[in-house]
């Protein structure tokens, strides 16, 4: 259950309860460069700029929201490797919800407030972040933990 917070004409603040469901969560696709090219045992977080592209998307018809998410790191200073892809994953997640009608409009478009999508974003890289550890375990960069993400880019340009 996702709870928002919205402020009303009188100023007072009442909770209004959403309720989700994850229908489906999984990983689209996973790659990772040749290794042989880098001492990955090297690489840190610091080593690496990470691309964040998602798309919300909604069905009237079934009453769901799928999230998108693309995720890449890009190597930063590496001899003639920089700006270059060494690993990324894709994800699509579906979240059903009894109150769909009323956060989205008609033509599909997501009505709820900001905090409700920004939740539904953090859920999304929470399970990107243990697909990704999933998928690198067993390579030179187990060692990679995906970083806290800031949102608030991604919610501001969504809304």
């Amino acid at each position: 259950m996702v709870t928002t917070t919205t402020s009303q004409d009188n100023k007072k603040s009442s909770k209004k309860i959403i309720r989700v469901e994850i229908i489906d969560s999984k990983p689209n696709n996973f790659y990772i460069m040749d290794l042989d090219k880098i001492d990955p045992k090297k690489v840190t977080l610091k080593d690496l700029d990470f691309r964040l592209n998602v798309i919300i998307s909604t069905n009237i018809k079934g009453k769901r929201i799928k999230i998108e998410i693309e995720l890449d790191a890009f190597l930063k200073k590496k001899d003639d490797l920089e700006g270059q892809n060494i690993f990324g994953i894709k994800s699509i997640t579906i979240f059903g919800t009894p109150d769909f009608n009323k956060i989205v409009d008609k033509n599909g478009e997501i009505t709820a407030p900001k905090e409700f999508v920004k939740k539904l974003l953090n859920i999304c890289i929470g399970g990107v972040r243990g697909m990704l550890s999933a998928n690198l375990i067993n390579t030179g960069l187990s060692h990679i933990t995906l970083p806290l993400l800031d949102l608030s880019m991604v919610v501001e340009k969504n809304n």
